[in-house]
Formats: C-alpha cells, sequence, structure tokens
C-alpha cells in the first residue's frame, strides 16, 4: 500500500511505501522543488468523528459513510450542500442565497449515471483520470486527487449516491458522505430554435411551453398550450416579452433554470415575434401589464416588430387606448422598414402576421401612394423579396394612387443588376402582369425604359406586346422620351420595332426637337459626353426619316 506525501511548498504527491513510513519520523527531499519535507508516523490515534472534525486521508480505501454530505473547503467545516447532477458534470453549491462566501465545486469527465449505479468510480493518486475536472470556484484543481463515487438510486427527477473526495491542495480540501442531487436536463438552443436534444416527456406542459415559446418552436408549443390555464398563459406571453432582445441583429444568449430543466437561447427577434404572432392568434387576452411591456418594446425598437400589425387587427380598441398616437407618429416611416434587410423569413413571417400577400398599409401618412407589399418591395428594390412574393402568387396588377403597378416601379428602379431586373419582368410578365397599362399622367413602363435607358427591359416588354405607341398626357410617346434623354439604344430598339419616328406631341414637337434642344443645352455645358449622346440620337432619327 502506498502513501501520498504532499510537499508543503509546491503540494508535488510523492509515493511512498507505507510501511517504510509507519512508526516513524524523518522527512524526505520533494524531487520537484528540492524543499525538505518533515512526516510524523510515530503516533497512531483514534479519532472520535464529529460534525465539526474533517479527517483528510488521500489514500482512503474504506467505506463511504452515510451520514450527509460534509467536509472541509478553504479550511473551513462545510455542510448542507444543493446538489445537481448531468449528464455533462456534478456540481455541489454551498449557498443558493447568493452570498459572498458561496462554495461552487464541479466535477465533470464522470461515466453516465447508469454506468455508475451500485459501481464505484474510483480515482487515486496512482490511476489517475485525464477525463476528470475538479474546478472550485472557477479555479481548475492541478493537486492530486481521491475520489470515489457511487450511484446507489436514480430517477428522471433525484439521484442518491455517496462520495469521497480528497484533493491535495493547500487547504487539503475534502468530501464525504452520503447526497441527494437534482438530476439535471442541459439542452441548447440555436437562434433558429433548434435544440440539441429533445425535451424529456415527464415535464409539465407549463414548463415545456416555456421552453418552446422562447426558442420559438411553435410546433412544439402547439401541442402543449391548450393544456394550460388562463394565468399560465398570460405568465407565458409576459415571459417572452420580458427577454425581447434589443434589435433585429442582436443575438441575446438567455440561460433558463426551473425545476429539473437547464436551457440556454440563443433568443432572436424573428423567433420570439413567431412566438408572440402565435400567442396573440390563439385568443389570448392581454392585461394592463401586457400592455406596459409592449409600449416599451416598440417604443424602443428601431423597426416597427411584426406582431403589431396583429394587435391592431385584433385588439383596435386597446391599441389605441394603449399604445395611441405617440407610437403611430413615432413608427410614421418605419413600418415595412424590415424590408430593407430583403430578409425572406421576416417577409414570410409578416405574410403569416397580416394573412395575406397583396397587404396595404391604409394609412395616408404611412403610405399615401396605397402601396402594396410588392410594390414596396420593388420600390425598395428587394430582389429576394420581389421574387418571394411573385413565386408565392402577389397581385402584380394592383394600382397605387397614381394609377402604377409593381411592372412601373421596376422600370423606374436604377439599383439593382441588370440581370436581378430581367429576371424580375420576366418573372412579372409570367405572371401574368399586364403590360399596356397607363398611369394617371398617361405613361406606360414603356415610357420609364425610354427614360432610364434601359434597352433589355424595353425588349422585353415589346416581346410581351406592349404598344409602342402609346401617349402620355402631354401627347409624348416611348421615343418622345428617349430622343429627350438622349438613349440611343432604346430608340434604336423603338425605331426597328416601328414606332413612328415623325410623331409629335401636343406642343407639335417631334423626336428631333427634343433631341436638338438637349443638345444646345449640353453644348452651352459644354458637357461632351452629353452631345455625344444627342449627336447618336439625331443620327439614328436621320437613319429612320425622322
Amino acid at each position: 500500500m502506498k502513501t501520498i506525501l504532499s510537499c508543503s511548498n509546491c503540494l508535488s504527491g510523492h509515493s511512498i511505501s507505507a510501511s517504510k513510513l509507519e512508526g516513524k519520523k524523518g522527512k524526505y527531499r520533494c524531487k520537484k522543488c528540492s524543499i525538505w519535507n518533515h512526516f510524523d508516523f510515530r503516533k497512531k490515534q483514534t479519532v472520535d468523528q464529529s460534525d465539526s472534525l474533517v479527517l483528510f486521508d488521500l489514500n482512503y480505501l474504506g467505506q463511504i459513510p452515510n451520514h450527509t454530505l460534509q467536509g472541509q473547503i478553504f479550511g473551513r467545516y462545510t455542510a448542507n450542500f444543493i446538489s445537481d447532477w448531468s449528464n455533462e458534470e456534478l456540481v455541489f453549491l454551498k449557498d443558493e442565497e447568493g452570498n459572498d462566501n458561496d462554495v461552487r465545486i464541479s466535477i465533470s469527465g464522470l461515466p453516465e449515471i447508469v454506468r455508475l449505479k451500485n459501481f464505484a468510480y474510483d480515482i487515486t493518486t496512482e490511476s489517475p483520470s485525464k477525463a476528470l475536472s475538479i474546478i472550485i470556484n472557477h479555479n481548475v484543481n492541478t493537486s492530486p486527487v481521491r475520489l470515489s463515487l457511487t450511484v446507489e438510486d436514480y430517477d428522471h427527477v433525484l439521484v442518491n449516491g455517496k462520495l469521497y473526495l480528497a484533493i491535495s491542495d493547500e487547504w487539503n480540501t475534502f468530501l464525504h458522505g452520503s447526497f441527494t442531487a437534482t438530476h439535471i436536463y442541459k439542452i441548447e438552443y440555436d437562434e433558429y430554435g433548434v435544440g440539441n436534444k429533445e425535451l424529456p416527456d415527464f415535464i409539465t406542459s407549463y414548463l415545456a411551453s416555456k421552453i418552446y415559446a422562447l426558442s420559438g418552436n411553435i410546433l412544439s408549443l402547439q401541442k402543449h398550450f391548450p393544456q394550460l390555464s388562463e394565468k399560465e398563459k398570460e405568465e407565458l406571453l409576459s415571459l417572452v416579452m420580458y427577454h425581447w432582445p434589443e434589435n433585429q441583429t442582436t443575438i441575446s444568449e438567455v440561460h433558463f433554470k426551473e425545476s429539473n430543466i437547464q436551457a440556454k437561447f440563443q433568443l432572436t427577434q424573428r423567433k420570439l415575434n413567431e412566438t408572440l404572432i402565435f400567442l396573440i392568434s390563439n385568443q389570448l387576452k392581454l392585461n394592463s401589464d401586457h400592455w406596459h411591456i409592449i409600449h416599451d418594446v416598440v417604443c424602443h425598437s428601431e423597426v416597427e416588430p411584426m406582431f403589431i400589425p396583429l394587435l391592431k387587427t385584433k385588439f383596435p380598441e386597446e391599441y389605441q387606448q394603449n399604445l395611441g398616437n405617440h407610437l403611430e407618429s413615432k413608427n410614421e416611416d418605419k413600418t415595412l422598414d424590415w424590408l430593407d434587410g430583403d430578409d425572406l423569413y421576416l417577409l414570410d413571417s409578416f405574410v403569416r402576421t397580416v394573412g395575406s400577400l397583396d397587404f396595404i398599409i391604409k394609412d395616408s401618412i404611412r403610405n399615401p401612394l396605397g402601396f402594396t407589399l410588392l410594390q414596396e418591395a420593388f420600390v425598395r428594390s428587394k430582389y429576394k423579396s420581389c421574387m418571394r412574393l411573385l413565386e408565392r402568387g402577389a397581385d402584380p396588377n394592383i394600382l397605387d394612387a397614381n394609377g402604377e403597378t409593381a411592372i412601373f416601379k421596376l422600370c423606374q428602379d436604377n439599383k439593382l443588376r441588370l440581370q436581378e431586373k430581367t429576371n424580375l419582368m420576366d418573372e412579372l410578365i409570367r405572371r401574368g402582369a399586364k403590360v399596356n397599362l397607363q398611369s394617371v399622367n398617361g405613361m406606360s413602363p414603356l415610357h420609364w425604359c425610354s427614360v432610364f435607358g434601359e434597352p433589355s427591359m424595353a425588349k422585353r416588354l415589346i416581346q410581351a406586346g406592349i404598344d409602342i405607341h402609346i401617349a402620355d398626357q402631354n401627347g409624348s410617346t416611348a421615343l418622345h422620351e428617349a430622343c429627350k434623354f438622349g438613349n440611343s439604344s432604346v430608340l434604336a430598339l423603338l425605331l426597328e420595332s416601328g414606332a413612328k419616328a415623325n410623331v409629335k406631341t401636343l406642343d407639335e414637337k417631334t423626336g428631333r426637337d427634343l433631341a436638338f434642344e438637349n443638345l444646345e443645352i449640353a453644348d452651352l455645358e459644354a458637357d461632351e459626353e452629353k452631345k455625344n449622346r444627342y449627336q447618336r440620337v439625331l443620327s439614328l432619327l436621320d437613319v429612320y426619316g425622322g
């Protein structure tokens, strides 16, 4: 049998045969730091055990006592531990009240509980374990350890066992006795609401609902929500609102522990939006506390949350009473600002909230021209959102206050890439967009292609059957606009397609007149680039007799 002697200076352990030490007094030199250490094994005393006396033994091989877990930590007698056991670690807490003298001992790297039942897990100084890690108040132990651990019984709630722990540190840390630990289930959820494991079946529907609500797992929440009382439903809404992240891009890490479930969430507004939409849609009653929290959330949000339109629809009187005109004016220009991110997840969530692909904000201040969601996406040049709405069946032929549809907005765009524009034009035409519409001032989509110099777009409109001779309220055709703005590539396409080169506006001006007027202006400004543009226009008109 070996005895471990610990150096008083560097705490290094030295294994010496017990027969060489028994009944002797002497000293030995530490092999690591060369310091001389004294030992005395001449006297053997039998000491009566008491709650305040700790007997440290790094070579203990006896039975672990049945008394409640107790021992010596930081040189002080310690008892009355609170214990938690998960598959990852066994934790002993001295004080759950959060006082400064808290003690936390974490033991990780242990076998699974089922493998420990009725079997001793022994770590000695002669057979250490590389997997074992012991942390005392955030300090990782590096000193020799004697550990013996047995699980006597366990279920999904509690783990009963015995522990002997001796550490040859400066305090001679020591714990021994029986413990009853809460069986902890640790679960982590990412920002998409996906957990690394399933919730155990034995937890209550209320606890499961809390976890699924915070993770944004609506499908699972639906199974438990009907079983909740009205009070529990109200508390669930408060829980979600309380943890609302600061802004759209923030990912808030939240730790949640209740009963024997310990969960970690990566919270985002998009997932909590889904949860709130579900809760509000399921006849959940909002009390004054809820409205107060919602007021704070909206006031501190850069963009109006997507659950707000649903609140307005379901609780119009309460919304006006609790949030009022202050929030209306605060968010005048922000209602659809989330579109700027071109985020399809947010778009789909919003459509589910308002229940329509052709949603229109009926507010003369926020939406004076009456844009649909599709038109708003085109105005903001959001390619993915435009394509998603068209693919899902948004109506491309709804008119705004100017008599324009989505195809007008596309032809007026100067931000999207050419490939994106042509893809959207093809999709609009495929979805039945009418090309021969005129706005209130008589302009057609082809007029706007002439203004912005978009021959690829103009070609698709002509192939789709647009009337190239349509004139606006001033008698101007697309040809007049191409000449006026010096876009010879569009002019060439129009002339090749049969546009009349000598057609006149209401004030008797031809395309040549408009091009020559702007050539003179470019000459006065000494703008050579513009002069060249209008000269190319005039040359084309010469060829076609204009």
